[in-house]
C-alpha cells in the first residue's frame, strides 16, 4: 500500500504577489485580480449576439487554459478524482469564484454555485435580469474539470443562473450522445 499523499497546500497560500513586477503567481501560472463588474460591464455594453459569442469564447479559453491549473491540482492529489474535485472547490473559493458544490449525477457531474462573481457583477452593472446565463468562466472551468474526472470530452451547460433570477447557478456536464 502506497503511503498517503501529503495534504495539498491551498491555492490561497500558494499565491505569491510580486509587487516589484506587478504580478500574482501560483508557481508558473500567472493570475489576475479584477472586479467582476468591470468584466461584466464590458459584456453588458455589447449587443446580445456579440455578448453570447464573447461568453462562449471566454468559456472555451478557460476550459483550454484553465485545465493547466486542474492538472497541477490533480498532480498534488495523486490524480484521485474525488480529491481533485475537492481541491477545485477549495481553489474556486480562494479565487472568489463563489461557493461550489460538486456531485456526481448519473454518468456526469453537477455543480451548484452560490455567490457567482459573474452573476453578481452582471447585477451590479445592469440592475436587470440577464436574458441568458452569464457565468461562462465557471462553465469553462467546470467543463475542463468534468473532462478530467469523467475521462472523456463533455458537454457542460449552465442550467440556472443567479443573474437571471435563480437562487444560485447550476451547471451540468455530460458526455455527448
Amino acid at each position: 500500500m502506497a503511503p498517503p499523499l501529503p495534504e495539498p497546500v491551498s491555492l490561497r497560500h500558494r499565491l505569491r504577489w510580486d509587487t516589484s513586477s506587478g504580478s500574482l503567481h501560483d508557481g508558473p501560472r500567472r493570475y489576475l485580480m479584477m472586479r467582476p463588474d468591470v468584466l461584466m460591464g464590458a459584456l453588458h455594453g455589447v449587443d446580445d449576439a456579440v455578448r453570447q459569442a464573447m461568453l462562449d469564447a471566454l468559456a472555451a479559453s478557460i476550459q483550454t487554459h484553465g485545465v493547466r491549473s486542474l492538472h497541477a491540482y490533480a498532480e498534488q492529489v495523486g490524480f484521485d478524482a474525488e480529491a481533485l474535485m475537492a481541491a477545485t472547490v477549495a481553489a474556486a473559493a480562494d479565487l472568489g469564484w463563489g461557493r461550489w458544490t460538486l456531485q456526481r449525477e448519473g454518468g456526469g457531474l453537477a455543480l451548484e454555485v452560490d455567490g457567482s462573481p459573474f452573476a453578481d457583477g452582471w447585477g451590479a452593472v445592469s440592475g436587470t435580469a440577464a436574458l441568458r446565463p452569464v457565468c461562462a468562466p465557471i462553465r469553462g472551468m467546470f467543463s475542463g474539470l468534468a473532462g478530467i474526472v469523467l475521462g472523456a470530452a463533455v458537454q457542460a451547460e449552465e442550467c440556472a443562473c443567479a443573474a437571471q433570477g435563480a437562487p444560485g447557478c447550476r451547471f451540468i456536464a455530460r458526455m455527448p450522445g
